[in-house]
């Protein structure tokens, strides 16, 4: 079902795009904004482009250049070439990416984990904290805990006597001087990702920082993902051991850790990695908002400027990438699903 689903993603796109003028379809593929177009050049584009053509051959037309990854050019200034979409996007996930690179597996360690704790000591102590974290992670919006937790880090630094903005990537001075380098080519970009570029390049330093500019966007990630994954793991375990065949394991001599640990944690692991596969997928709207707070550049943040420009060719190839990596993210949990299970078989 992934493969038709996707053909659909594709088709609702292009439909909301055959609603434009066409005008607007010109300044699609010349990377011009409408009002900067002469009536004349449009006339000769249309039939260029073959948008006078009827809608079906318009839509061939449309597939083939989605598979040759020709996604039009973003607009750009009068008089100016606007920069194809497909190198705006693939410049600008690496950002993002090294959010999820080091936020997704805390997410997912720390809220079985502290699920397990949870579950294992139900009604106590221990239990009512995770659970009070839980619900202060599900009633905070992201911006109100990205902006209190900034607030928090300013009352630390001044009783503590140093300089640091947890914004951007880097500090603002290391970060021209990283620019520096780039054009004399001192310094090699292997991923974009600066974290590891800075730590593929043996520099210690920017290291350091960078890694220091990212432990607040990913605290807040964690945070706001944590919540639902660790409810859901606490209660999945608690209602599978309250089954029989887990009482009659503590019957014959299970101790409660080896039944949580041996039996019900794997009878509910299903439930667990399909919270996984969709936390994945809504993290993205966390960090849209997280990379603003904190000013980092990433695929979120070209998103939001391209809506406020009304950047149109950008904003449909996002929408795109963001409904296909839903599909691809639902189709990799549902084949672990028979890697869990072994009574689920995908035919």
């Amino acid at each position: 079902m992934s493969v038709p689903v996707a053909i659909g993603v594709v088709t609702v796109i292009f439909l909301v795009m055959s609603a434009m003028t066409p005008t607007m379809k010109v300044a699609y593929y010349l990377g011009e904004r409408p009002a900067a177009l002469r009536p004349d050049s449009v006339k000769k584009a249309i039939h260029d482009f073959g948008l006078d053509q009827p809608l079906p051959l318009q839509y061939v037309s449309w597939l083939k250049k989605i598979a040759s990854f020709d996604f039009g050019r973003s607009y750009a200034s009068e008089g100016e070439e606007g920069p194809l979409v497909l190198d705006l996007i693939s410049s600008s996930l690496p950002q993002t990416f090294e959010l999820i690179l080091y936020s997704m597996p805390l997410v997912l360690v720390l809220s079985i984990w502290l699920g397990t704790r949870a579950a294992f000591n139900q009604n106590r102590t221990l239990d009512h904290v995770v659970r009070v974290f839980a619900t202060l992670g599900t009633s905070f919006p992201v911006f109100v805990a990205s902006m209190f937790l900034i607030l928090l880090w300013m009352i630390v630094q001044n009783q503590f006597h140093f300089n640091f903005l947890p914004i951007g990537t880097l500090d603002y001075n290391m970060q021209v001087d990283v620019n520096s380098r780039i054009a004399h080519g001192s310094f090699t970009v292997y991923t974009n990702m600066m974290t590891i570029d800075t730590l593929l390049n043996g520099d210690t330093t920017l290291f350091l920082d960078s890694v220091m500019h990212i432990i607040l966007p990913v605290m807040i990630l964690v945070f706001s993902q944590c919540a639902l994954l660790i409810r859901v793991t606490r209660s999945g375990l608690i209602e599978e051991l309250g089954k029989p065949y887990a009482v009659s394991a503590s019957a014959k001599g299970l101790s409660k850790k080896e039944v949580l640990y041996k039996h019900a944690r794997k009878n509910a692991a299903i439930s667990i990695l399909t919270i996984s596969g969709l936390l994945m997928s809504n993290m993205f709207v966390s960090i849209v908002i997280v990379e603003r707070v904190f000013w980092r550049p990433g695929f979120a943040s070209l998103l939001v400027d391209s809506a406020l420009t009304m950047n149109t060719p950008v904003l449909f190839t996002g929408a795109m990438f963001i409904a296909l990596a839903f599909v691809v993210l639902n189709l990799a949990v549902d084949i672990l699903y028979e890697r869990l299970d072994p009574r689920i078989r995908l035919t």
